[in-house]
């Protein structure tokens, strides 16, 4: 049976579909809270079970997984354990875009009376990404669990910073879970000014975003609001914009990762060493790792089942942490995650380099306040550098410095132009993007 996610305009439409889908979002955060504290062979056990049912369903009822096992010969019978997962094909964004959008859900389902979420189409490939009702509470409860492992309550206000606001809920019309939202669009002085006068529990919002955020504050001069809770999603959030929320916030953000696609399903914990995966409702690959553990990841929601994702190559590069996190939880955990594939440098020996590397390099230079590397061609860079206001009469020295820097570890056949600028915009609503591959 297929749950709509059309809302019921007849009587008692508050007290029906509303308070079941909020009922439903209440169990399921119980039960994904109760996870943290699972041995990894009942998670594992779960997970097999979840996937075993997963892949028939999508394989008899969704026509596009039909058409893409069938092509490599998959059935899903030939699932027996994780040790499995390699043989199940890879879904990717190219094959979902390329598909009639009627073959990526269930027969029968009607896509008028189901939610719809876009991805941002940052990579040039917008998606949209239908869910029943129950679907809704699934990716909320996997995303609020996330918040209460760090303390929310549900009497906290929260702000938050987006291009699109969310919908309200059930529990927020009782008073619960308050929360503001604020346009990316309107100016980072608007959200310093509101942050400051209604002094906000929580801060969620995109990692350039609570950059600007801190930054407005620090240059109004304003004492730092220091929310209890401070979670960056969206977008990489590398140390040095890291420093910059804690010092302008006054609170050290908590990094979060996730897609539109799967929701939020690895985060950081207190500890900040990595990112915990949300193994009760997610199975997390890394393939094809390099030799220092990089590799593709790929990820599989065991909740959405009327438009399952599979095996989903995300575009993104991770790697798995070896150690157990001092916090002492057990879920699996992700050492690093660094971005998407073609936010990288790709060197004429095949190898590739990520934000990372170039943000240990040019921590040297403390005059720098925004960089950008652009990969225009196989053997040339445009590396661009914007140097704060005070430091902008070094200019000289400090681009000669990163000059001489890449040239000492960089390839002698790749061209390196460097570019001084004013300032490196990122416009509302769009990612930080400090590596660039235009091949």
């Amino acid at each position: 049976m297929i749950e709509l996610g059309g809302q019921d305009t007849g009587p008692g439409w508050y007290f029906g579909p509303v308070l079941r889908e909020s009922f439903a979002t209440v169990r399921m955060l119980a039960t994904a809270r109760a996870s943290t504290r699972w041995s990894l062979e009942r998670l594992r056990v779960r997970q097999e079970a979840l996937l075993r049912d997963l892949l028939a369903h999508a394989y008899e009822r969704v026509p596009l997984y039909r058409s893409l096992y069938d092509e490599a010969g998959f059935r899903p019978a030939d699932f027996r354990s994780l040790a499995d997962l390699p043989r199940v094909p890879l879904l990717t964004k190219e094959r979902l875009k390329s598909a009639d959008p009627l073959d990526c859900v269930v027969r029968g389902a009607d896509p008028a009376r189901l939610s719809r979420v876009e991805t941002s189409g940052s990579t040039g490939m917008p998606l949209a990404i239908l869910l029943t009702a129950r679907e809704r509470a699934w990716q909320r409860a996997v995303a609020w669990r996330i918040l209460f492992e760090h303390g929310y309550r549900l009497r906290d206000r929260t702000l938050e910073i987006r291009q699109n606001f969310g919908p309200a809920f059930a529990v927020q019309r009782l008073g619960l879970a308050a929360k503001d939202w604020l346009s990316i669009l309107d100016p980072p002085d608007s959200w310093a000014s509101h942050l400051c006068d209604r002094g906000h529990a929580v801060v969620v919002a995109g990692a350039g975003t609570l950059r600007a955020l801190a930054d407005a504050v620090v240059e109004r001069g304003l004492a730092p609001p220091r929310p209890r809770l401070v979670f960056s999603d969206s977008e990489t959030l590398d140390p040095e914009t890291r420093a910059r929320i804690a010092a302008g916030l006054g609170t050290d953000p908590i990094d979060v990762y996730g897609l539109v696609e799967l929701s939020n399903f690895a985060w950081e914990c207190e500890r900040r060493r990595g990112f915990h995966v949300s193994a009760d409702s997610h199975v997390v690959e890394v393939l094809d790792a390099d030799p220092d553990g990089l590799g593709d990841l790929v990820a599989t929601d065991l909740g959405l089942r009327v438009m399952p994702m599979i095996r989903y190559a995300t575009g993104d590069v991770g790697a798995w942490a070896a150690e157990a996190c001092p916090c002492g939880r057990v879920l699996p955990r992700l050492a690093r995650v660094v971005g998407r594939a073609v936010d990288s440098v790709r060197l004429p020996d095949g190898r590739r380099l990520f934000w990372p590397f170039f943000h240990e390099l040019f921590a040297a230079h403390p005059e720098l306040e925004r960089w950008r590397v652009v990969q225009e061609a196989p053997r040339r860079l445009r590396v661009e550098l914007a140097l704060g206001a005070r430091d902008r009469d070094r200019a000289g020295p400090v681009c000669d410095g990163v000059a001489h820097q890449l040239a000492q570890v960089l390839p002698p056949e790749l061209e390196i132009d460097i570019r001084r600028r004013d300032a490196i915009p990122v416009a509302p609503g769009e990612k930080t993007r400090m590596v660039l591959c235009r091949l």
